[in-house]
């Protein structure tokens, strides 16, 4: 865990000068794409049609964010190369409680200036003490502009979640999870895994979580590391692959310029689509080591969603993060990471940075750069 939390904190530190000299550092980086998704909307795409939300609403909620905590994995490494996101297993109120949100960990809840709950949060790693703080231009529902100042990470657990007798913290359940999966439709279930799964954890979390600038609180990349899990178990549900890389895999009818089949999509698409001058700035080309510039070379191109069909090398996907390979069941050794269980040191077992393998990177760009690329050990 400690690995884990300190790769985080050393993003939060290191910095980059963007493109109109704004200093920013790699973790807000991440911040700044979240939130640019949000700014996509409305404006005028390639077609000259309205833009859509580019990682919410429609079809490319799922491997949107595939790529993009890819992406952030990827900064990780930069840090510590054995560094994974672990999911985050809300089903686990024990675990949830006493694991995720211990003080070694994400810490705990916030409170208000009269230490009630819903407010900044006092313990753990990610404090205004520990100089965890967010940028006040990169903290809200929408991009205002380039300014100063900051603000502290808030949360209000499980303040707006619905309790009952049989679940009294108001975290999702098996069973919940079980219900959304439980359709041969991926138009179905996108929308089920985020209306019904994601954005109700979200809101359990509260605070900064409640916002769309909500990476700036690191519990986000472990929710969408179990997300993308539920989204993998469905792909493999079924014999055959047809929810891999057939019909079912992904809808063949128009969804928006960006969420189409043939599309490519934002950040991933060499500056086809614009956000506000000012938060492209801040925005990363190679996240964690340099600004976006669109017309680098290097710059990472996304696939169109076809192109999530294409691989062949028969590996099989592995979930995002610490607990893949244990299937549904938490690691036993949760505790201590990188995890050291023989099953992450098997010559079959890639890191899930190193695999395509079905769909690993969803209808994004690391895909098409990464076909074919075999296990390596872990």
């Amino acid at each position: 865990m400690s690995r884990f939390v300190n790769a985080i904190q050393t993003l939060k530190t290191r910095t980059v000068r963007a493109a109109n000299g704004v200093v920013v550092s790699e973790y807000d980086q991440f911040v700044a794409t979240h939130l640019g998704a949000m700014d996509l909307a409305g404006r005028p795409g390639p077609d000259g049609r309205p833009l859509f939300n580019a990682a919410h609403g429609r079809a490319g909620f799922l491997p949107w964010h595939r790529t993009f905590i890819y992406e952030f994995e990827r900064a990780l490494q930069t840090v510590d190369p054995t560094v994974t996101i672990p999911y985050w297993d809300w089903t686990d109120a024990n675990a949830t409680q006493n694991v995720i949100l211990s003080q070694n960990f994400m810490g705990g809840n916030g409170f208000n200036a009269n230490g009630n709950p819903g407010g900044p949060v006092r313990t753990g790693p990610f404090t205004t003490a520990n100089g965890w703080v967010q940028r006040s231009d990169l903290s809200g529902d929408v991009w205002l502009g380039t300014s100063t100042g900051t603000q502290a990470l808030t949360r209000n657990l499980g303040n707006f979640a619905p309790r009952t007798a049989a679940n009294p913290r108001g975290l999702i359940t098996a069973a919940q999870e079980d219900a959304a999966l439980t359709t041969p439709s991926y138009q179905t279930l996108n929308s089920r895994l985020e209306l019904n799964i994601h954005n109700p954890m979200h809101n359990w979390v509260g605070g900064s979580m409640n916002t769309m600038a909500s990476n700036n609180d690191p519990m986000f990349y472990m929710l969408h590391a179990n997300v993308d899990r539920l989204w993998a178990r469905w792909q493999t549900a079924v014999a055959g692959t047809g929810r891999l890389n057939g019909a079912e895999a992904y809808p063949n009818s128009f969804q928006g310029y960006g969420h189409s089949r043939l599309d490519p999509m934002w950040p991933w698409d060499r500056g086809q689509s614009k956000v506000a001058a000012d938060l492209a700035a801040l925005i990363p080309g190679l996240p964690g080591i340099a600004p976006t510039n669109t017309n680098f070379s290097s710059f990472l191109m996304a696939s169109a969603p076809e192109d999530l069909f294409s691989d062949t090398t028969g590996n099989v996907y592995n979930p995002w993060g610490h607990h893949a390979y244990h299937g549904d069941e938490p690691c036993p050794d949760e505790v201590n990471m990188p995890c050291d269980m023989p099953c992450h040191q098997s010559e079959n077992v890639p890191e899930p940075a190193s695999i395509l393998g079905l769909l690993a990177f969803g209808a994004l760009g690391a895909g098409r750069l990464r076909k074919g690329k075999q296990p390596q050990k872990a």
